[in-house]
């Protein structure tokens, strides 16, 4: 005989699903437009993990830990997340968080290759491609991570290749 699992406390909960929403953004297209299928919380979520990348170092340990730990949120926060809502539910945003972050890691801060990793990240995330559908069937949050951070490799690797060609 197994013991039941006891359900996580309304606090508990709150927080993980308002981490997993980034604050309640992924929340905000559901609020306003009442049209399920609109997935416009990937795009307040890469917007929001673009601005906070420009709040932290753009190099060297600081960097790197603040980059560990969000990923390692972004897996745990996701995984438990998906369990209260759906399978990899929209409302869930801060895999776009941590994958706008791949995409931009170590770029430039200037305006030009920051947006260009934005943009491509986008791009890449909402037309995964197969290796983002393979990478969206890890279990759990790291099927909802992986996605994000191939389309913020792919990102990356094409931002810096579009300034090495014009250097």
């Amino acid at each position: 005989m197994t013991a039941a699992v006891p359900s996580p406390s309304p606090a508990f909960r709150g927080l993980v699903l308002g981490l997993a929403t980034v604050g309640g953004l992924g929340l905000l297209p559901y609020r306003l437009v009442k049209f399920k299928k609109w997935k416009g919380g990937g795009i307040l979520g890469t917007l929001a993990g673009w601005g906070l990348l420009w709040a932290v170092p753009a190099e060297g340990w600081v960097f790197w830990f603040w980059f560990a730990a969000l990923l390692a949120l972004s897996v745990a926060v996701s995984h438990r997340a998906e369990a209260w809502l759906t399978p990899d539910d929209p409302r869930i945003v801060i895999d776009e968080v941590i994958g706008v972050w791949v995409a931009c890691a170590g770029l430039p801060r200037t305006l030009a290759p920051m947006a260009a990793g934005m943009v491509l990240f986008r791009v890449f995330d909402v037309f995964k491609g197969p290796w983002g559908r393979a990478a969206e069937r890890l279990p759990g949050g790291w099927g909802i991570v992986a996605d994000d951070l191939v389309a913020g490799v792919i990102a990356q690797v094409l931002v810096r290749a579009g300034l090495a060609w014009i250097s």
